[in-house]
């Protein structure tokens, strides 16, 4: 997996979660379904849009962890095995601005990942406890404010950005380089950002 960045990550509108992610020059890069009715987080990476060849596997470690664990660690392995390196949450901290360190197979933070603007997640938290009319105002927040996200690589060198571009139907964002990717990185990036925009879709 070494795709030519930026990357473009693009929710269809279905009632089922499904992103596919293409690189700069429009070629597919990765199908991505989330295994609903699970007790734990689980999501399935294919190489083809019929999702007949799948690559990868993403599951939170532990039971329930996806849903009551704030440091809940989500293993990205290969369909043959071998584990590309997992995205964790740092804590209660994400429950009001995006953290997470982004770990490779040895289990060392790789890059660190955070919200470049968290009060927005405050305040639009404030329109969603208003009842009625807090979600037509969110529903505004959420068109018109979108949230970047910064990743840091472990020399603390902005590494990579996220993006989340304004949509009506569909939530699309982007991510950019800061710098040239290392071959070795592709893999672990890619998959990490696609588990970032899943868990922060509906932020902003």
């Amino acid at each position: 997996m070494n795709p030519t960045f930026p990357l473009t990550l693009e929710f269809k509108f279905s009632l089922l979660t499904e992103l596919r992610v293409t690189d700069a020059e429009g070629r597919l890069v990765a199908v991505v379904k989330e295994k609903f009715f699970s007790v734990r987080d689980e999501v399935r990476v294919y190489a083809d849009e019929a999702r007949r060849q799948q690559t990868h596997g993403i599951r939170a470690r532990g039971l329930m962890a996806g849903a009551l664990d704030w440091r809940a660690r989500r293993e990205i392995r290969r369909l043959d095995g071998p584990l590309v390196g997992s995205l964790q949450a740092r804590g209660l901290r994400t429950l009001w601005a995006a953290s997470y360190e982004l770990l490779g197979p040895d289990e060392r933070v790789e890059f660190t990942i955070l919200d470049d603007q968290p009060w927005m997640s405050v305040v639009e938290g404030v329109f969603d406890a208003i009842p009625l009319i807090g979600d037509v105002i969110a529903l505004g927040f959420d068109y018109l404010v979108n949230p970047t996200y910064t990743v840091t690589d472990a020399a603390g060198q902005p590494a990579f950005r996220v993006r989340k571009r304004r949509s009506v139907f569909s939530r699309r964002f982007v991510v950019e380089e800061l710098r040239p990717i290392r071959p070795e990185e592709a893999e672990l990036v890619t998959l990490g950002l696609i588990q970032l925009v899943l868990r922060e879709r509906e932020r902003g």
